[in-house]
């Protein structure tokens, strides 16, 4: 396949694994009565595509030019600058528990699609429990200090 198939079929699966994040922590948000404070439809779909453009361009990259399993511990670098860039266009509204939760749910749902996509269905079970396990402490731990 052709390289720019790859890269445009890696930014449409962050992109949309960032845009299910995005509207599941807003459900997540209002269960817990807080409020996301997110930006208009249009503002957030563009700030999703540059954020997931980083992403998907980056987990080609790697894929394409390190095929070393190791190699994948460098994406930590591409969550902190889509970290950095949530940061800065929410700047007022969000702290740094909104960018953490944020990157959570991205990588619980990629990491859930995933493992449905590769017939891992013991795997994806398990990280749908631990994930809503994280989500009811959090939770709770919310509505006793909120």
């Amino acid at each position: 396949m052709h390289a720019t198939i790859h890269l445009l079929g890696f930014w449409a699966v962050a992109y949309a694994t960032l845009c299910a994040a995005l509207v599941l922590l807003n459900i997540f948000y209002g269960l817990i009565d807080f409020d996301l404070g997110l930006q208009s439809l249009g503002k957030e779909a563009v700030i999703a595509a540059i954020a997931s453009f980083v992403e998907g361009a980056s987990v080609w990259a790697i894929l394409t030019f390190f095929p070393n399993p190791m190699a994948g511990r460098a994406l930590v670098i591409p969550a902190l600058i889509v970290g950095i860039l949530y940061k800065i266009c929410h700047l007022e509204d969000w702290s740094r528990y909104e960018i953490m939760a944020l990157l959570l749910f991205q990588f619980a749902i990629g990491y859930f699609g995933a493992s449905l996509l590769l017939g891992h269905f013991q795997t994806a079970i398990i990280i749908l429990a631990v994930f809503i396990a994280i989500l009811v402490v959090i939770a709770s731990v919310a509505k006793n200090f909120g």
